[in-house]
């Protein structure tokens, strides 16, 4: 079960989710009708391969639905084990799971993302022309996610639809922000799952794993000095920081990207409010044509990648009210069995309120905002006000790369388990390079929903800095719940997705930090708290405080940094508010 987190470590050993429908028997209402049969085989994939495929069918001559899951992460060896799939061969559903090449007994070398749409194309070519095959449809998790993605737009007519789960279709927004790497997910993935002979380093410390090696410097060159064989393809995703760079737009990426809009069978889209996919996730549902978005769903749940709920708030009740695993069971069962076409579908889950909304569409194109202006200090304490202040009030914070601001929660964290996600908050004035400004409390609950935006006023005495923004709820209790965060470089300003700029220290600079969506009730009595820095470390790369991309800087300097605010610079938060 995806949220039995033992059992998936214990059968996948790799990083990634996994599809978990196999793992238990699901509370079904569907009446069993057959025996089923288990038949591991090999079949041809790209190049000539044979891949380790395995089938849970109907005990009969058929022919029957099959459901098509690839993935690289399966540890183990072929063998009759997977509950939930014996389940649906009962109920009249197929299983079919084919590990990717290079992986699990497949033959050939595993390179992540590179061949399986020619090995996908091969295996639904092969179940096209099977006499036992009724009708197809794909799903998947995270990679698996993607191993679906990437045949969308060439089905043969046998696939009847897609149910896919936390996978985004454009790879840059996964791995940067402004220029700024997603290095728990992406450098924790790369050691945990390269291929070529390296040393693994060791794991003395689960709040700080690989943290040596994600601070090495220059980044470029950390995997043949600390694991001791090169990662061509990580290389890859670290050397191309910015958007405009011909690498996102040509070749496998720029395929991902190109797919939904082709889409024509009906598709389930599930994201968390915390998975590090999300916002890529949602351009995929986006990008759907109008007639498919028409039979299509958005699912978008309260929780990780992992599926876990987070925040952990006393007191939830609904948050599993939508079972991933069972909504996946009864889709795939009216969409092959029953042939019925899927209604359009948009529910999200509001953090806070702990109930599910059925929407139009998600994030709203228009919604109203509340807006508050950064205000003067005192001990780094400032005030969050509904109007800007008459003068001008100016703070300032060192930042030192040597010494970062460690990730407290945050949405695109995966692999730092005691980070991800919305968690509990230190308490104002931790840290002296940290600026913390607070609301008055509310009187009355407040339903954020859509993307913040954060608007500062900002200098530094460096070519280049970050500089972070948190938006955290501060309830009655006093405890603090993390509800966004966001990332933004001097370089890249005035266009995050556009080329890399250029900054003259001292000149005082208006900078944008828009967050990913999210619905959240504040609660009655609540203050907004809103953090201000410049790093948020492993969530993103440390930034030297250098200009130029990442991955090549050898050195670190101390930044001064000054935060403006007043009428003259009205620095704010604008939290778009649910029309309900």
């Amino acid at each position: 079960m995806k949220k039995n987190i033992l059992l998936a470590l214990l059968l996948l050993p790799l990083l990634g989710s996994a599809q978990s429908l196999g793992y238990r028997r699901l509370n079904i209402d569907k009446p069993k009708l057959y025996d089923y049969v288990y038949i591991d085989t090999l079949v041809a994939g790209g190049d000539g391969y044979n891949l380790v495929t395995e089938l849970y069918l109907p005990k009969g001559e058929g022919p029957w639905p099959v459901v098509v899951y690839r993935s690289p992460y399966i540890g183990f060896p072929a063998g009759d084990r997977m509950d939930g799939y014996r389940q649906m061969a009962e109920c009249g559903i197929g299983f079919v799971v084919q590990r990717c090449r290079g992986t699990g007994g497949s033959e050939g070398t595993f390179e992540p993302n590179i061949y399986e749409r020619e090995d996908g194309l091969a295996l639904l070519d092969w179940l096209q022309e099977a006499d036992w095959v009724k009708s197809i449809a794909l799903t998947g998790c995270s990679y698996m996610g993607m191993t679906s993605w990437i045949l969308a737009d060439a089905l043969p007519d046998k696939v009847k639809g897609i149910y896919l789960e936390h996978y985004g279709v454009d790879r840059h927004l996964s791995a940067y922000s402004s220029g700024m790497f997603r290095q728990d997910i992406l450098t924790a993935w790369a050691i945990d799952n390269a291929k070529e002979p390296i040393t693994k380093p060791a794991i003395t410390d689960r709040t700080a794993i690989y943290f040596d090696e994600m601070r090495y410097m220059p980044q470029r060159e950390m995997d043949v000095e600390m694991l001791g064989a090169k990662l061509p393809w990580y290389r890859d995703w670290i050397s191309h920081t910015e958007y405009t760079d011909p690498y996102w737009h040509e070749g496998f990426w720029a395929l991902l990207k190109s797919i939904p809009p082709k889409i024509d069978v009906p598709i389930t889209v599930v994201a968390g409010h915390f998975d590090h996919h999300m916002e890529g996730t949602l351009l995929g549902y986006e990008m759907l044509s109008p007639a498919t978005k028409a039979k299509s769903r958005l699912i978008v749940g309260g929780w990780n990648h992992g599926f876990q709920t987070t925040p952990a708030l006393e007191g939830i009740r609904n948050d599993k009210q939508l079972d991933i695993d069972i909504d996946t069971f009864n889709w795939l069962y009216e969409l092959l069995i029953e042939e019925r076409t899927p209604k359009h579908e948009v529910k999200v889950y509001a953090i806070g309120a702990d109930r599910w909304l059925d929407l139009e569409e998600w994030p709203a194109s228009s919604a109203t905002s509340h807006t508050l202006y950064l205000g003067a200090s005192q001990n780094n304490i400032a005030s969050l006000t509904t109007s800007p202040a008459r003068g001008k009030a100016v703070i300032e914070y060192d930042y030192d790369p040597t010494n970062p601001v460690l990730s407290v929660g945050g949405e695109t964290l995966f692999n730092s388990n005691s980070r991800k996600g919305s968690i509990r908050q230190p308490e104002v004035g931790y840290r002296d390079d940290v600026l913390f400004y607070r609301s008055e409390p509310l009187t009355e609950p407040m339903m954020i929903s859509g993307k913040i935006k954060a608007t500062v006023w900002f200098a530094s005495d460096c070519d280049d800095t970050a500089l972070t923004v948190k938006v955290s709820e501060e309830r009655a209790d006093g405890s603090t719940w993390n509800i966004r965060t966001g990332i933004a470089t001097l370089a890249f300003r005035d266009d995050k997705l556009g080329p890399r700029g250029t900054y003259s220290p001292g000149e005082v600079v208006e900078v944008e930090v828009e967050m990913l969506p999210i619905i959240w009730e504040l609660q009655p009595g609540s203050r907004i708290r809103i953090d201000i820095s410049s790093s948020d470390f492993p969530q993103y790369s440390i930034h030297s405080n250098y200009a130029g991309p990442w991955a090549d800087q050898t050195r670190t300097r101390i930044a001064h940094q000054s935060v403006y605010s007043g009428k003259k610079y009205p620095s704010r938060i604008e939290l778009p508010l649910l029309e309900e």
